[in-house]
């Protein structure tokens, strides 16, 4: 019997993100971000969580709630009068407007969506905030604004939020590369804004699901198939270990990052107070 781990270290493992400086990123419904160290590690701002892998690995990162989801809640809400889009009732029914298709409307507006951000927290959400009555919105709102504005600012508003994790991990070991694996990293569009937006080489990787692959070569290296971690990974997936091409790589504008960050920060505290506010009105809350 062999002792695994969880899918949060296996997808690192399975995702090739094995070397110091090189984060593991994960994208679909939610996210999460992820670094592998040689020993355990507590944060001190409570941001960021610690798995073991092996012995000497152990991996440093957190998730977020509000992932692929927001963009999949903004296709309804903004995409409602094309055809195949989905009606709210039966909520089970799958559309057949596509997120490709959906993205495309955001496809020419330009990073920074010229002023409009979105707050993507339509779930309570994980690291590093770890709010659960954190609100989303959107902020900086002009009448040129078109709905591929809130597309994209929602796509934004996702990878923003990831780079918040990359701040913590770069107080463990600065990132230098990340390696991602999810299914929206099939939209180009997915692809530049998250790249953009983390400021790092972003390779996406292929083939197997990343845990999956991760528990196989944890497995080999345990009985002895392999002599490293890493010699068990290209013994399953010869080349997943390559090294990426980063010259076509999106650095978004320091000044994009910080009016997202700007605008988070400002807007947290004036939303709790409309929802205290909304709820006293209704008469769900007593004042003493």
């Amino acid at each position: 019997v062999v002792v695994g781990a969880g899918d949060g270290p296996l997808g690192n493992l399975g995702t090739g993100a094995l070397a110091p400086g090189v984060a593991g990123l994960s994208l679909g419904t939610s996210g999460a971000l992820r670094l592998v160290v040689d020993g355990p590690y507590a944060d001190p701002s409570r941001r960021l969580f610690c798995y073991a892998l092996a012995d000497d690995r152990w991996v440093v990162g957190t998730a977020i709630s509000n992932g692929g989801a927001v963009v999949r809640w903004a296709r309804d809400v903004f995409a409602a009068d094309r055809p195949g889009a989905p009606t709210p009732h039966p909520p089970e029914a799958e559309p057949e407007v596509t997120d490709a298709e959906v993205l495309e409307l955001a496809a020419d507006i330009a990073p920074g969506c010229e002023g409009l951000v979105m707050l993507p927290f339509l779930l309570a959400e994980r690291g590093p905030l770890w709010d659960a009555d954190v609100r989303g919105a959107f902020l900086g709102i002009r009448q040129h604004h078109t709905r591929g504005h809130f597309i994209r600012a929602a796509v934004e508003g996702v990878a923003f939020q990831l780079a918040t994790i990359l701040d913590g991990l770069d107080e463990v070991t600065p990132v230098t590369s990340i390696r991602g694996t999810g299914g929206v990293f099939r939209s180009e569009l997915w692809r530049q804004v998250v790249a953009g937006a983390l400021g790092r080489p972003l390779t996406i990787t292929a083939g197997a699901e990343g845990s999956a692959l991760g528990a196989a070569a944890l497995g080999l290296y345990a009985v002895h198939g392999a002599d490293t971690l890493e010699g068990a990974l290209e013994t399953l997936a010869p080349g997943l270990l390559g090294e990426g091409d980063p010259d076509g790589t999106i650095v978004a504008s320091e000044a994009d990052s910080a009016a997202y960050r700007a605008a988070r920060s400002s807007a947290r505290g004036r939303l709790r107070d409309l929802t205290a506010a909304a709820e006293l009105l209704a008469g769900t809350v007593t004042q003493d």
